[in-house]
């Protein structure tokens, strides 16, 4: 019953029934598996630019300018609207993304709610073995409050990106840290550096070939060739929740009851829009006991 009791602590975010037929299905190792799962992912997520030249624009002052709107839409680490490690600071910021209120009050919900406005993007993680099984199986579909939060990568919710991991990236690139300390700032700060095809994807251009080279420890003696070729591998790529469409477009169709009138599509296009995102974030942050703002 050890299992049971850790899902049961999501209250309303799974079933009792739910969390009872995983538990039958798990051997005690299979617990510690995900155990250890969801403290990896831990309940926060990664603010990121998206636009290489957000920092200079920044310094040049456009955080602020005539284009001041659009730009900290692009930038919003660059402006300050959020740390490279974020999250939503109330438990109300979906109801309130889904009311229209990353519109029509920016300056607030966009500190306040950076995960439900969509400038924020939760890690997460498949929690179960079986979740690929349970997905091809039609329970995404025929179980999303379940699904949704415990195999969000098999549900299509959560997908493997680029995404800067320190506040210091747009600095380092600045000063050259890409090239002359690649094992360690190329893996930190994909984005800031312009690996490969980041941030639009992040994924091996040959699979086959980057587990070979990765298994000759590879990504440690020639990481600027393998973060850039073989990124999945040698674990550039972060696992997260994000609106797979602008934030604009996502933020409109929610307002328009899309969330409930097409949910299948827009669980995996919007999560962010739609409230899955921050339910997610909520979801692992409460596993590890990370309840107050503070402690993002």
């Amino acid at each position: 019953m050890v299992v049971f009791h850790a899902l049961s602590l999501f209250g309303p975010l799974t079933t009792v029934n739910d969390a009872a037929a995983i538990a039958g299905t798990m051997s005690r190792s299979t617990a510690l598996l995900l155990l250890h799962a969801v403290a990896a992912v831990g309940g926060t997520g990664y603010c990121n630019d998206r636009d290489i030249s957000c920092a200079s624009w920044a310094r040049q002052g456009e955080c602020t300018g005539d284009n001041g709107e659009h730009v900290k839409n692009v930038c919003p680490h660059s402006c300050g609207t959020c740390k490279i490690v974020c999250g939503d600071l109330d438990d109300s910021c979906a109801s309130w993304a889904k009311d229209g209120e990353c519109a029509s009050s920016p300056a607030y919900m966009h500190r306040n709610c950076p995960t439900s406005c969509g400038f924020c993007s939760p890690k997460c993680a498949d929690l179960h073995h079986d979740c690929s099984s349970w997905a091809a199986d039609g329970q995404c579909e025929e179980n999303p409050g379940f699904m949704s939060l415990n195999c969000a990568v098999s549900c299509g919710i959560c997908a493997s990106t680029c995404k800067d991991k320190e506040d210091d990236c747009p600095g380092w690139a600045r000063e050259g840290e890409c090239s002359s300390n690649p094992g360690h700032v190329l893996k930190t700060c994909p984005v800031s550096c312009g690996l490969g095809e980041c941030p639009n994807t992040c994924a091996d251009t040959n699979k086959t070939a980057c587990i070979a080279w990765s298994m000759g420890d590879e990504c440690l003696h020639n990481p600027g060739f393998m973060f850039k070729e073989c990124p999945e591998t040698c674990g550039v790529c972060s696992t997260v929740c994000q609106n797979k469409h602008p934030n604009r477009e996502c933020e409109e169709w929610s307002l328009n009851g899309e969330c409930e009138a097409n949910p299948d599509m827009m669980r995996r296009g919007c999560p962010a829009s739609c409230g899955i995102c921050h339910q997610l974030e909520r979801h692992f942050r409460y596993f590890n006991g990370k309840k107050d703002k503070d402690e993002l």
